[in-house]
C-alpha cells in the first residue's frame, strides 16, 4: 500500500469549519474511492496531520478529485499551508 502523509496549517478561526468538512465530506469520499484513512491528528491549535493509503494511489487520487461530491467542496479555503509526501512503513 502507498501511504501519503498530509500536513496542513489551518487558517486562523477556521478549525471547526475545516474539521466539519473533513469528517463529513473528505473522509467519506476518500473511503468511497477505496482509500484507507490511517489516522488524523491535531498537533496544535492550527496544525493538522493525517495519513491516507491506497494500493493504486495515483489512479484512486484521480478518481477522488474527479468525484462530483469532491467538486462541491473546497477545503483549501481553510488551509494556509499544505505539505504532502509519501512515507515508507518501517514497522
Amino acid at each position: 500500500m502507498t501511504v501519503q502523509m498530509r500536513r496542513y496549517r489551518i487558517k486562523e478561526g477556521t478549525r471547526e469549519a475545516f474539521q466539519k468538512v473533513f469528517l463529513e465530506v473528505i473522509v467519506p469520499l476518500r473511503q468511497a474511492t477505496g482509500f484507507q484513512v490511517l489516522g488524523a491528528y491535531w498537533t496544535g491549535e492550527r496544525e493538522f496531520l493525517w495519513f491516507v493509503g491506497h494500493e493504486n494511489f495515483q489512479e484512486a487520487e484521480k478518481a477522488y478529485y474527479q468525484h462530483p461530491e469532491r467538486k462541491k467542496v473546497d477545503p483549501s479555503q481553510f488551509l494556509e499551508e499544505i505539505e504532502t509526501r509519501f512515507v515508507e512503513r518501517l514497522i
